[in-house]
């Protein structure tokens, strides 16, 4: 806590600007049919469109009101897909050039992030996660001549294996999610380290207010001005506030009409009248000493994965070996995808959602079908077809739900790996069910189409000979691939 008269902490403001590559919610296997190239059956073919929605009402205002506030000495930082820059590139070659001002300008500082956007620092092997962040340093060294060196790392935990991977890009500070309830430990409102890495944690909570409830007309603190909100933050106690915002929040998901764009361009006046001084991440981690260094940051009090995440993710790092066009695989990887499998994402300055279990189910579908679809497309030209397509996921419909004698157990395996996994915690009495009915053999059989693997596990009710018996049949069908 800052004493009586202490000066009011620095903040970090900082600027996520990406677009996701939305699934096409009607794909149809037979929609490919002929075609070359399936990506524009994959994902939307109104991507075009409504990105050129998002930048009349958010993009291009909210960069102009920017570049004018950078102009009066203003200081932020944005962290720009690679992603973004390449929908850019190809279809709004005049707001990337707008979006370069800013980025280039003396008071701006470039973040890096991965270039997809995406969730390989969820995986086991981080090799995706590495060439991502390399791929997207090079890219903003070409497109805004600058080496990012602070990471924003906001979308899923930071683990010792990120960490040594980041600090091993060159990366020398981190941008990492507050969520969850505040700990003394973690008050997000100072510097830390993790791992030796310097960490800026978010106010999660003060992001919402402009990211979720400024345009709530029910909430007892609308509505929300720039002079209020600076108030705010002057008494927040600790030495820099870190806000992490999507950008699309200005304009786009609070619209217009609400005042958020003019919240905005009024917000560094009324920092300033209330002595409040904006710095870069680096320049936080650089010189704010840290209050200590802090544990691992997916503990209770964060979001937790759900059954539909969990199942994403681990079919996602399987794919990475067997979908051909990396291009495709690469898309299925944004953060955006799993956040739309949980009933309620974390906010925390993004969009913010809260949908039906039914709404959820048929996101998780259409994800499912899509990435089975693009693994079965890819078989024939790997070394081995029918070692690829018995390594494949299924969609939801062919998936193995597990089920005792009289109730589903509420889980599905959708490849024989996640099968393999679930086995390790599913019941005695579950398998003995499914053993009893030949419903493993009869999976494997029909569905996953591995004859050989399920003659051999056929009639066995052991659970750890059962796992060995598929782990090993995996183990070999993924080096007849290599």
């Amino acid at each position: 806590m800052r004493g009586e008269g202490a000066n009011p902490p620095v903040v970090c403001l900082g600027f996520d600007i990406h677009y996701p590559c939305y699934l096409n919610p009607g794909f149809r296997p037979d929609m490919v049919k002929g075609k070359r190239n399936p990506k524009d059956s994959y994902f939307n073919p109104e991507m075009k469109e409504g990105l050129g929605r998002v930048i009349d009402r958010s993009f291009r205002p909210a960069t102009e009101i920017l570049i004018d506030l950078l102009d009066g000495g203003f200081k932020c930082a944005f962290s720009i897909s690679g992603v973004m820059v390449e929908h850019l590139e190809r279809w709004y070659p005049e707001t990337l050039e707008l979006i370069s001002r800013a980025a280039t300008h003396q008071n701006a500082e470039v973040l890096a992030e991965t270039y997809y956007h995406s969730v390989a620092g969820q995986f086991t092997d981080l090799e995706e996660f590495v060439d991502e962040l390399l791929m997207h340093r090079d890219l903003m060294k070409e497109h805004f001549s600058a080496v990012p060196t602070t990471f924003a790392h906001t979308d899923y935990p930071i683990t010792p294996a990120t960490a040594e991977a980041l600090a091993g890009a060159g990366i020398e500070a981190a941008i990492i999610e507050g969520g969850g309830p505040p700990a003394p430990e973690r008050d997000p409102n100072h510097t830390y380290t993790y791992r030796g890495l310097p960490v800026l944690v978010t106010h999660c909570d003060l992001a919402d207010d402009i990211a979720v409830r400024f345009p709530w007309r029910e909430w007892d603190r609308w509505p929300l001005m720039a002079d209020r909100y600076a108030k705010w933050l002057a008494v927040s106690p600790g030495d820099c506030i870190t806000l992490f915002l999507d950008y699309r929040i200005f304009g786009d998901v609070v619209g217009p009409e609400t005042g958020i764009l003019e919240f905005l361009h009024a917000l560094p006046a009324a920092l300033a009248g209330e002595g409040i001084t904006t710095v870069h991440p680096s320049e936080a981690a650089r010189i704010i000493p840290p209050r200590g260094d802090i544990g691992e940051t997916g503990e209770p009090g964060g979001p937790q994965r759900t059954i539909l995440q969990q199942s994403a993710l681990e079919a996602l790092e399987e794919a990475g070996g067997l979908v051909a066009d990396r291009a495709i695989w690469r898309c299925l990887l944004e953060t955006d995808h799993i956040r739309r499998m949980a009933m309620r994402s974390a906010s925390c300055g993004k969009p913010h959602h809260a949908v039906s279990h039914q709404a959820t189910y048929d996101y998780f579908t259409s994800f499912m079908q899509i990435l089975s679809h693009a693994e079965e497309r890819s078989a024939a030209s790997t070394r081995s077809p029918k070692a690829a397509l018995s390594l494949r996921c299924v969609p939801p419909d062919k998936a193995f739900s597990f089920s005792s004698y009289d109730r589903p157990a509420g889980y599905a395996a959708h490849s024989l790996q996640e099968l393999t996994n679930m086995l390790e915690f599913t019941p005695d009495d579950v398998i003995r069910y499914h053993v009893e009915r030949e419903d493993f053999y009869h999976w494997i059989d029909q569905v996953i189409g591995d004859t050989k693997l399920a003659e051999k596990i056929r009639g066995v009710d052991d659970r750890s000979k059962l796992r060995s018996t598929i782990q090993n049949r995996i183990d070999r069908l993924w080096k007849r691939l290599r």
